[in-house]
């Protein structure tokens, strides 16, 4: 009886605030990276802004939280022939999300209702500048048959421009931060 007066004031006190519960899969909750993303900037306007053999770099981090709050962080550079990152060439989009339900998709997609809250473009060379990236969109994606490694993100402007869809792998914690025995 206990336990049913506690669940009840819980949802009474979730209604008063105007707040919901979440129900995040548990199996999202973690960090989340890409591969680097490596494109060679071949184009003879390329070559003159960037230096020859310069190549474009995007990596993807998601950060999910047990209570469905994310935070996807989309890394852009250019890097020269000697792999170092080229001045005023980085910028850092970020988003802030809310991952929520899984419902079936397509074949053995799992797709999870997933809302953007604020997302930015900030450019580490000028910290004082931002955009902010109104319409974006992000969609997350696990599937039934997979391992649950690894998991798509969908991340769509508003103006289509730098779209794409990423495969994001676990993190596994590093020695140096497991408990030791």
């Amino acid at each position: 009886m206990r336990i049913q007066l506690i669940a009840a004031a819980a949802v009474l006190l979730l209604s008063a605030t105007g707040a919901t519960a979440r129900t995040v899969s548990p199996s999202l909750v973690g960090t989340w990276k890409s591969a680097p993303d490596q494109i060679k900037l071949t184009t003879d306007f390329d070559k003159s802004v960037w230096g020859p053999d310069a190549t474009s770099v995007r990596t993807v981090d998601l950060v999910v939280r047990k209570s469905g709050d994310a935070t996807l962080t989309v890394t852009k550079k250019v890097v020269d022939a000697r792999g170092r990152t080229v001045p005023a060439s980085t910028w850092v989009e970020e988003t802030q999300l809310t991952i929520g339900a899984a419902r079936d998709g397509a074949a053995t997609r799992v797709e999870h209702d997933t809302k953007v809250a604020a997302a930015v473009r900030r450019f580490p060379d000028d910290p004082d500048y931002k955009w902010n990236l109104d319409g974006l969109r992000v969609q997350v994606v696990t599937f039934k048959d997979g391992d649950g490694s690894s998991i798509e993100i969908r991340y769509d402007t508003p103006e289509g421009r730098g779209s794409f869809w990423e495969t994001l792998r676990r993190e596994r914690a590093s020695a140096s931060k497991r408990p030791s025995s």
